[in-house]
């Protein structure tokens, strides 16, 4: 049996102080999955909705990390509903700032009266961590499994959630009869550019981001070029294929683009949008095949690391392209909306 950590991306600092805990116990690297972090995720040249929908289907015990955040995303609710089918075993783990009256949490799959906690309360982790070793082999040193507990409550501590929620891209079920996305349709001068670039002391008018985010704000870049950017943030993927694996990564955004009811657009344009992309010095080469010839880039960390913080008028921008490319349906199937077991 595996340990599968289902969770947002945003969430990723969350999970991965779970997973060194888990580690600090005793539990195998092999037997975690955690896909925002490369030393459990997804093998190279793998199909990532294959290889996750291979994994839930072996059973694993699931550890959904729940937060706002993952009822946002589509992805995140379709593997809810993917392991709920098939009655994995599992535990509901809360960031601290989740709402438990919240109406996507009490109408969701997951039974809210079956007992989680929230991830900084201590008696709690001791009762799951019993829970663990009941099905893991585990230290039994009392001593050392407070000690690590204890160091894990101070990390959780030093998380700065405001970053994770302050403005998120809206994610949309397109199979919801009365989907509203609510959009800005504002233009931005350049003059405006410039005062929203100011807001981080971090970023100069001269940094690659301030370019980045100066495209994007000027509706300079292509529909296929926000849809790679959305991909990026959903799946929480900054490294892409390309070169001879450049297929495999076409394959992922194929199933990506068929889960969330997405048009074909990036998947048909991706050669270019790629190309697109390390022509402006967005991206830098991260594996080499044996001849020296790239077989993997990644986004630079400059515009990875902001991402997940855009400003409202970037996100309410993507927003808007990805509710261009939804595919319209004249008859609503919500039995559809988990993956097909």
């Amino acid at each position: 049996m595996k340990i599968f950590i289902s969770h947002s991306s945003k969430n990723k600092d969350f999970g991965n102080l779970l997973v060194d805990l888990l580690r600090s116990l005793g539990i195998k690297e092999n037997e975690i999955i955690f896909t925002s972090n490369t030393g459990y995720g997804i093998p190279i040249s793998q199909n990532i909705f294959h290889w996750l929908k291979a994994q839930i289907t072996d059973s694993p015990f699931v550890i959904y990390l729940l937060s706002e955040e993952y009822y946002k995303s589509v992805a995140c609710l379709n593997e809810m509903g993917a392991a709920w089918i098939i009655e994995n075993e599992h535990a509901a783990i809360f960031t601290p700032n989740f709402n438990l009256s919240s109406k996507e949490f009490q109408g969701g799959a997951l039974d809210p009266r079956e007992i989680g906690f929230y991830i900084n309360d201590e008696e709690r982790i001791l009762s799951f961590i019993q829970l663990i070793s009941k099905k893991f082999e585990i230290s039994t040193n009392a001593v050392l499994i407070n000690q690590h507990i204890r160091r894990f409550l101070e990390q959780i501590k030093n998380i700065d959630t405001s970053k994770i929620t302050s403005s998120n891209v809206q994610v949309y079920d397109s199979k919801t009869k009365n989907r509203e996305i609510e959009t800005q349709k504002n233009k931005v001068s350049n003059s405006e550019s410039n005062n929203l670039l100011i807001v981080n002391p971090k970023i100069t008018n001269e940094s690659l981001y301030s370019k980045f985010i100066e495209l994007i704000l000027n509706k300079k870049m292509k529909d296929d070029e926000i849809l790679l950017l959305y991909y990026v943030i959903e799946t929480g993927r900054s490294k892409l294929m390309t070169g001879w694996q450049e297929d495999n990564e076409i394959k992922n955004i194929v199933e990506w683009e068929k889960i969330n009811d997405i048009k074909d657009l990036l998947s048909k344009n991706y050669s270019s949008v790629i190309k697109r992309f390390e022509l402006r010095g967005f991206t830098e080469v991260s594996a080499i095949t044996s001849s020296n010839n790239p077989k993997e880039l990644k986004l630079k960390d400059e515009i990875f690391s902001q991402i997940l913080d855009l400003s409202p008028e970037i996100n309410n921008i993507i927003s808007e392209v990805v509710k261009n490319n939804f595919y319209e349906h004249v008859e609503e199937d919500k039995s559809n909306v988990f993956w097909d077991l």
